[in-house]
């Protein structure tokens, strides 16, 4: 089968590799209808914070598909179910996953599909893909569902609600959003659905910012100075209620902490792959914040919030700028990763 996979930084190609099997009686295999390039597969792209997975890895935890094969033990699914799958592995049944942190399955070891952590997993930027314990793992996508609108749910869909419900938002509140790309564009979807009275956009992309607008925040371009105080001259001097942080770096998330009003909360949900940063302890301490911050435990989130999707509450297709063949990913990831064409969220389609 046809699979985009890694070769070093910056290197990533479409090449012909196995195709995957069942292997456990709780695997499906799922061929693939659409899959997705999202930021944090860039962190191995970049080979940041020495997050490089094998040479001639498969690529790509944001997928959705058929299942085409099933074990013995597979119970919840049949061929030809349409099925989204979450980006982490997790078994559903560890202590972790009992305690609704799929995240921190000990299982697998933490791992994710095309990612490095745990036991290597297959990615989803590819044909084909074997999913291990199915029934668990497996949300069915309805018929009248498109692509389009399911997939982000095993990830970024569920990765910005997950940061916008973190924030704590209460109706009438300020959110400034850091970060205009996928997720947190998404997040500023969400944070709309708690009932906030004004909404930010902190990035320094302008045709995000410009999309940022259309969903209804005011744009804080980072080209025109300091977005903390930008955001303290827009809301009297207090600062925002609410930030929520998604870059996933040490000046976005320092920012944050310096923009936010006292007594204020800090939602973060960017990947954090270096071991260390520097954290302004100091300012979060005697400004009374309350932080909160981790890796979405997207399962979680995949059958309640499509409801919210079907519903028209969410509109996760409408970051969608590129729609290529597998065949051109290489493409996809470069003008992604350097923002071009008006790039914010590339599709490939077997």
């Amino acid at each position: 089968m046809k699979a985009i996979t890694f070769h070093g930084v910056g290197d990533v190609r479409t090449q012909d590799v196995a195709d995957p099997n069942v292997v456990d009686a709780t695997d499906v295999v799922v061929r693939i209808t659409t899959s997705a390039v999202c930021g944090s597969d860039l962190h191995q792209y970049h080979g940041r914070g020495g997050a490089l997975v094998q040479t001639g890895a498969t690529m790509g935890h944001e997928f959705m598909g058929v299942v085409e094969d099933l074990g013995a033990e597979v119970r919840q699914f049949r061929r030809g179910d349409r099925v989204i799958v979450p980006f982490s592995v997790s078994c559903g049944s560890c202590e972790w996953c009992r305690r609704r942190l799929p995240t921190q399955c000990t299982t697998t070891g933490r791992a994710v599909f095309g990612g490095r952590f745990g036991h290597v997993w297959g990615g989803g930027q590819a044909e084909r893909v074997r999913v291990p314990f199915a029934d668990y793992l497996c949300e069915r996508v309805p018929a009248e569902m498109s692509d389009n609108d399911a997939i982000f749910l095993g990830d970024i869909l569920s990765t910005g609600y997950v940061c916008a419900e973190n924030g704590g938002i209460r109706p009438g509140d300020a959110v400034a959003v850091f970060g205009a790309g996928p997720v947190g564009l998404l997040a500023m979807q969400s944070a709309q659905l708690f009932g906030p009275a004004r909404l930010f956009a902190v990035d320094r992309v302008d045709y995000r910012l410009k999309l940022a607008e259309a969903f209804g925040a005011q744009p804080v371009n980072l080209e025109r100075g300091d977005p903390a105080e930008q955001l303290r001259a827009l809301t009297g001097g207090r600062g925002p209620d609410v930030v929520l942080e998604c870059v996933g770096h040490e000046t976005p998330f320092t920012q944050a902490i310096q923009a936010v009003r006292a007594g204020g909360t800090v939602s973060s949900v960017g990947v954090y792959v270096e071991s260390s940063m520097g954290f302004p302890a100091r300012e979060a301490f005697f400004k009374d914040l309350s932080l909160k911050m981790g890796i979405c435990n997207a399962r979680n989130y995949m059958s309640p919030l499509l409801p919210l999707v079907q519903a028209g509450k969410l509109r996760p297709a409408s970051i969608i700028t590129h729609t290529m063949p597998l065949s051109d990913g290489p493409r996809g990831y470069a003008i992604f990763d350097r923002k071009e064409d008006r790039a914010i969220k590339v599709m490939l389609r077997p």
